[in-house]
């Protein structure tokens, strides 16, 4: 760990991935609004840098949450996050595309959304007063992201590096519901800077502070635990059944992939769903194996050029 990155960060030193996993539930902190009293959530934290690796202090990558027929659930990252193809975006945008309103609806389970992680010290939680003075990984989405953004480069005034130990800002987190989800507009930063407190007092910059704060973030929550990870092949085989799920209903795979057989093999019929039916789902209608594209072997074909 150099000392210098911690103790003396630029506004330049965390990277914040401007466009251009733990199973430990007890070190990540998400309140809800429904944890608040009255239903608003509020506390005082403190964004601190990564102690192993301060230019990642921030991490933000694009997860999928996937359910397979089972009913069990992961949350997956997605290759997109380092610049490589991802098989279930591919899935989403042919549901998107697809004529079939049920595959259009289908795709909304498919869709990728931004996370990101921190790891701050929690300065003031009344909901929660045993927190007060602990380590915890922040994870949050863009509406904080931005916030954190408007500080390293504002439009009027001075940045602010939040990340710095003695010249970053506190941050006043507020949560409220708005309609089903969390809201975060009333979270801000506060007005001036400050040192991170130690015990009850602002932390002095001395040699003696600096080794009480090395410390203490050496025993904090390892931020390594949630960057982007590569599938492993129990999780390949995972995202692999959960894609044969939405892809095997519907519309048949030739015409989800754009790939029909063009040979001797005429496409399956199509016929419409029940009535009743509110989307008019199709479906295929023969099971004749002498006169039918082969299902599974047209999903294996597409699985394998999605090179999942």
């Amino acid at each position: 760990m150099a000392d210098f990155d911690i103790f003396n960060l630029g506004v330049e030193d965390v990277e914040t991935h401007q466009v251009q996993t733990s199973n430990s539930t007890n070190e990540i902190y998400k309140p809800t609004a429904d944890d608040g009293k009255d239903g608003t959530y509020k506390a005082l934290i403190r964004f601190v840098p990564n102690p192993e690796n301060p230019r990642n202090s921030l991490i933000q990558k694009y997860v999928h949450w996937l359910t397979n027929s089972s009913g069990d659930g992961k949350l997956v990252d997605s290759p997109s996050t380092v610049g490589e193809k991802c098989p279930i975006a591919d899935v989403f945008w042919k549901l998107r595309k697809s004529d079939s309103a049920v595959d259009r609806k289908a795709s909304e389970k498919l869709k990728r959304r931004q996370q990101y992680y921190a790891l701050i010290k929690i300065v003031k939680d009344p909901q929660n007063p045993e927190l007060e003075g602990t380590y915890k990984v922040f994870k949050f989405g863009y509406k904080i992201k931005e916030k954190i953004d408007a500080e390293l480069k504002p439009d009027f005034g001075e940045p602010t590096q939040v990340f710095d130990l003695f010249e970053g800002k506190n941050f006043e987190l507020i949560i409220t519901r708005q309609g089903e989800y969390n809201n975060y507009d009333k979270s801000k930063f506060s007005a001036s800077k400050s040192a991170i407190i130690l015990g009850d007092a602002p932390a002095e910059r001395n040699k003696e502070t600096m080794g009480t704060i090395k410390t203490e973030l050496d025993n904090a929550p390892s931020l390594a635990n949630y960057d982007y990870r590569a599938w492993d092949e129990d999780m390949r085989s995972f995202v692999n059944d959960v894609l044969r799920m939405y892809l095997n209903p519907g519309e048949s795979i030739a015409a989800m992939t754009g790939s029909a057989k063009k040979e001797t093999k005429p496409a399956p019929a199509k016929v419409a769903e029940a009535a009743g039916s509110v989307d008019n789902a199709q479906a295929a209608t023969t099971d004749s194996t002498a006169n039918t594209v082969s299902t599974d072997d047209d999903l294996d074909s597409f699985l394998n050029d999605l090179d999942i």
